[in-house]
């Protein structure tokens, strides 16, 4: 209610406590997403065991040229609702940006677009978390 509202009242017709309407139960609260994380190890053993699954660097093309995680697919972050039909359901997909935050928000992004939560994982750590792990010999460049 605005302050002058509270001074003066309003316009409104006072109703009697009687004319009351049943309260509206307010709708329920959403229920949080779960965001999978995945160490660099675990990737790392994923690809080299030959495991189906897409790892899509989220940074700049420059970034993605000055080296990148073997296999990985590029789609840079503002483009992947354009690009989301890029992306089966029925493969593993791991988003990795640079720090493993903005990863975490495009996972969401995917599972709250129908994506099952157990098939979409975030690089824990991010490209960051890759080279600190396995130094610059874990990158490739095209």
């Amino acid at each position: 209610m605005s302050f002058i509202k509270k001074i003066f009242g309003s316009k409104e017709e006072k109703k009697s406590p009687t004319d009351k309407q049943p309260a509206t139960p307010p709708p329920p609260e959403p229920q949080p997403i779960q965001i999978n994380e995945v160490s660099p190890h675990e990737l790392k053993t994923r690809l080299d065991n030959g495991d189906k699954l897409i790892v899509v660097d989220m940074r700049q093309g420059w970034e993605y040229q000055s080296g990148h995680i073997p296999g990985a697919k590029n789609i840079f972050l503002q483009e992947i609702p354009a690009r989301i039909g890029e992306l089966p359901k029925d493969i593993d997909i791991v988003f990795q940006c640079w720090s493993g935050l903005t990863s975490l928000d495009a996972s969401g992004f995917l599972i709250q677009n129908g994506w099952d939560s157990t098939r979409v994982f975030s690089l824990r750590g991010g490209i960051g978390g890759w080279t600190t792990t396995f130094g610059p010999a874990g990158l490739v460049k095209d």
